[in-house]
């Protein structure tokens, strides 16, 4: 029971460990251009991924949504079974795999190229395929996954998530984000029911 606790606390403090390490591992260059590729986009902004990756996806264009970036989770394997459709030039597609080289992934990356749509890859592989086809790569720079075998996608994702997170909150600074425009698009749980108590 001792051990188990001890893991526990382990696991928390590499989280810890990890995202106070993002600063040096994302250059301010990196993240401005990163934030102009959201806020400037004119189209759709689509976030995929697969396995952990595709949960984080929804979870990132969930964020986006909520301060007004017209984001949506694609499903990558419906994307190759025709929702690529929907994919128009004026559109940005974020890419989200530590590896790189998933199939559902790279066989998207034809179609994109052909339809000239902006992609941002977010990956630790820079010569992956995603991170080739990419106007833009973003590495976390993650070294220690949690669990036993280190396979898991455990601490990559928790940095993944924490980098869109602080994206969404500078993009609510940069555009003059209120509690009216956030009640708007958020009218629902306890959220909804704080503004309007607020007002």
């Amino acid at each position: 029971m001792q051990q188990e606790w001890q893991r526990a606390t382990q696991a928390w403090a590499t989280y810890s460990r990890e995202l106070a390490q993002l600063e040096q591992r994302i250059d301010a260059q990196t993240w401005q251009r990163l934030l102009t590729l959201l806020a400037e986009c004119r189209g759709k902004i689509v976030v995929t991924g697969v396995g952990t990756s595709g949960i984080a996806a929804r979870k990132v264009a969930h964020m986006l949504a909520c301060v007004e970036q017209p984001a949506i989770y694609l499903n990558a394997t419906d994307a190759a079974h025709g929702d690529l459709g929907f994919l128009r030039a004026d559109d940005l597609v974020i890419l989200i795999s530590r590896g790189g080289n998933s199939d559902e992934l790279t066989r998207l990356l034809p179609t994109l190229h052909n339809k000239g749509v902006g992609i941002i890859s977010v990956t630790e592989n820079p010569d992956s395929a995603i991170a080739r086809a990419a106007q833009l790569v973003v590495r976390t720079g993650v070294e220690n996954e949690i669990d036993p075998l280190k396979m898991l996608a455990t601490t990559s994702i928790v940095l993944v998530l924490a980098l869109f997170d602080a994206a969404c909150a500078c993009l609510m600074a940069r555009s003059g984000f209120s509690k009216a425009t956030l009640l708007a698009v958020h009218p629902g749980g306890d959220v909804g029911k704080s503004l309007r108590a607020a007002d």
